[in-house]
């Protein structure tokens, strides 16, 4: 069985291919020409003495800083998508935060433009189905960049249907209530733009249950720590609403204790619908093949489990049901 055809949680600036990444650095003066390739590489991976989801973080500085500029935002979404089609996916949902390659002049509307420039390129050279997430973030209270969250979630309404599919909130989930976002996922829902929302991936319970109950999220980015609460744990089941769990990136940010004992096993054995994805397939080091062996080989799941999470991501996709029955008949 070819498992991890879908993937639904892909941060664009976790996944850069390395070797595009290393020429855009080094025309960019990102980094010196001396660093040689192998010591680009060491750069971008999360280390292996990390010791928390904030220190994880600082990670994405490196990868964001090549991704200033019209060129190298297209370019590196055109190859990434390209490294997805190689591997045989059939659909992915992509995601960045537009606010955060402003550096160079650049305003939202165009970092969002390049980013589909790159992925329209890429479905008309591999065919292959991507949609882009525009995230907002979180970096401290929320008064910090609200006009730039809110500025997110407007611009990417316009691209709805157009290569973008939805709206997230991204970042550091312990800097600030996470209710302190709504105003954002407000707008959303009053303009009609799907979201998902990052929760209880680092914080608490009661993430989950606010992201869901009181700002409407559609999916759950990661969510593991619902578990340590029944009532959130069964309200997940309940509404059936998708957790998009990244189990690698989950143990390297000390969000879960390991692959034996990650959340994810529970859940999909008590009725929720789980889907596994990458979170950084660079950063990381990993991909959605990648993630469905080692659920067979460390969690004790089956193929047939791994098939079904794929059947949730389709479900669960920010596509169309024509789309959704498209896919399913790929499988």
């Amino acid at each position: 069985m070819n498992l991890g055809k879908v993937e639904l949680h892909l941060h664009l600036d976790g996944s850069l291919d390395l070797e595009t990444a290393y020429d855009l650095a080094k025309k960019r003066n990102v980094i010196d020409d001396a660093m040689t390739f192998d010591a680009f590489c060491s750069k971008m991976e999360v280390p292996s003495d990390n010791p928390s989801l904030e220190e994880c973080l600082k990670c994405f500085d490196f990868p964001i800083a090549i991704m200033q500029d019209a060129e190298a935002l297209e370019l590196c979404t055109y190859t990434l998508i390209r490294n997805l089609h190689k591997m045989g996916l059939i659909y992915a949902e992509i995601r960045f935060a537009p606010q955060l390659h402003l550096q160079k002049g650049m305003n939202q509307r165009e970092v969002i433009e390049a980013v589909l420039a790159g992925r329209n390129r890429a479905l008309e050279d591999f065919g292959l189905l991507t949609n882009i997430i525009c995230c907002c973030m979180t970096v401290g209270p929320a008064s910090i960049n609200m006009e730039a969250n809110l500025e997110t979630v407007r611009v990417a309404r316009e691209y709805l249907g157009k290569g973008v599919c939805a709206v997230d909130l991204a970042g550091n989930e312990g800097a600030c209530p996470i209710l302190d976002y709504k105003p954002c996922f407000d707008l959303a829902k009053e303009i009609g733009m799907p979201y998902t929302i990052h929760a209880g991936e680092a914080g608490p319970a009661s993430n989950v249950w606010d992201a869901v109950m009181v700002m409407g999220a559609q999916r759950i980015g990661h969510g593991g720590h619902s578990t340590e609460d029944p009532k959130v744990k069964q309200m997940m089941i309940d509404k059936q609403i998708p957790y998009e769990f990244c189990p690698t990136s989950n143990i390297q940010c000390h969000c879960q204790p390991s692959y034996e004992e990650h959340a994810m096993i529970e859940l999909l054995r008590d009725g929720a619908c789980v889907t596994i994805n990458s979170d950084n397939m660079t950063l990381s080091r990993v991909n959605t093949h990648i993630e469905m062996e080692r659920a067979i080989k460390f969690m004790g799941l089956t193929e047939e489990d791994c098939h079904k999470m794929t059947l949730n991501a389709i479900k669960s996709a920010f596509i169309s049901d024509a789309e959704k029955e498209e896919l399913l008949a790929k499988l």
